[in-house]
């Protein structure tokens, strides 16, 4: 057979076919182009050229192709925050719980945080076990300032700016009682800078990812401000207008576990009216609780001093008591009764970003 000639390579496709293929095994038509039956147009034997077998390898014995597969690309992480868009891939590949720290400036958020991390790293924690992080370095810079390397005169936090913005800190931890098993937390500290804007609209409320997808809400009342007959009015209706906004924006409310934590505890009692700040955070309490216990999936509230100046105010129970409660595998919310079809992600789990 002549070989099939391309007529205007990389230009055309049009392909001639010089001699005539015959589907009989031992006609010699393609070569000698004498039909085997002695016809000498019409065969039906014929093939068209679309039809015609594949020709033969000049070298039979070639071994065949070796087909090269490209391994998965394995994604390393900076140390830093997460983004959005990273936080939403890890989302979509396995289970995550997520945490949304918020309240007002000063309030003691970024300290909260710091002190988890403290606590994991001196053994303070009993029931859970420090596994892994993707954001070590954010960790570490978070509570740089309340080690004696730094160099402060005190302990100190830095606190979170405008920027950090829906970043998220990761943390993999363990059940001391099931080694086998992990759990993987985000957790994200909305800016006080950027608070009283959400206060304001429920627009810039929807702006902030966080809202919408987390599983567990910390807010902080600060109880420096409830100490301050001039400024705690307008803490408790912060702490109010907050979770409102937060009710509008959840598509499912009752999905939202929230904790109020009356955070700086010690400035409460290191107070000579102890009693009677301790009574109004009791009204703020039961204010809260009548708006809201019916609206989110669980309501709780906690007395904390992540870093307080005596090391007798400190409530390491009560941090690790609000941290077990992220990890509670328990649903406290009614489950859904429409069937879903199964996908390797949740649907719920990411932000929608690729």
């Amino acid at each position: 057979m002549f070989p099939r000639t391309n007529v205007f390579e990389g230009v055309s496709t049009t392909w001639l076919k010089l001699m005539p293929t015959c589907s009989q095994p031992k006609c010699p038509i393609a070569t000698t182009g004498v039909c085997l039956e002695g016809h000498k147009q019409g065969c039906p034997h014929l093939l068209a050229d679309t039809d015609a077998p594949p020709e033969a390898s000049e070298d039979s014995t070639a071994a065949p192709a070796v087909q090269v597969i490209t391994p998965e690309p394995f994604r390393f992480h900076s140390g830093e925050k997460l983004t959005a868009k990273e936080a939403s891939r890890m989302m979509s590949s396995t289970p995550v719980t997520m945490v949304l720290c918020a309240g007002p400036q000063w309030a003691g958020k970024t300290t909260f945080l710091a002190r988890i991390g403290e606590m994991f790293r001196n053994g303070t924690f009993k029931d859970f076990r420090f596994a892994g992080s993707k954001t070590l370095c954010a960790f570490e810079r978070v509570t740089w300032l309340a080690t004696t390397e730094s160099g402060a005169g005190q302990p100190d936090t830095k606190r979170t700016y405008r920027a950090e913005k829906d970043t998220f800190v990761h943390i993999q931890v363990q059940p001391a009682a099931k080694a086998e098993k992990t759990f993987d937390l985000l957790i994200t500290d909305l800016p006080g800078e950027i608070f009283p804007a959400v206060l304001s609209t429920k627009e810039i409320c929807d702006e902030q990812l966080a809202v919408s997808r987390a599983d567990h809400l910390i807010f902080f009342v600060d109880c420096g401000s409830i100490i301050d007959k001039a400024k705690r009015h307008s803490e408790r209706d912060g702490a109010v207008r907050f979770l409102s906004q937060v009710q509008k924006c959840r598509h499912e409310p009752t999905r939202l576990q929230v904790t109020v934590v009356f955070s700086r505890w010690d400035k409460i009692t290191a107070s000579d009216n102890q009693q009677e700040h301790d009574d109004y955070c009791k009204v703020i309490e039961n204010d809260i609780r009548q708006r809201f216990v019916s609206v989110f999936g669980g309501l709780c509230f906690d007395r904390v001093a992540a870093r307080p100046k005596s090391a007798a105010s400190r409530t390491n129970p009560e941090i690790q008591a609000i941290f077990g409660r992220w990890l509670d595998e328990r649903p406290s919310f009614p489950l859904p009764t429409v069937s879903r079809t199964p996908k390797l992600a949740r649907d719920f789990s990411a932000f929608g970003l690729p």
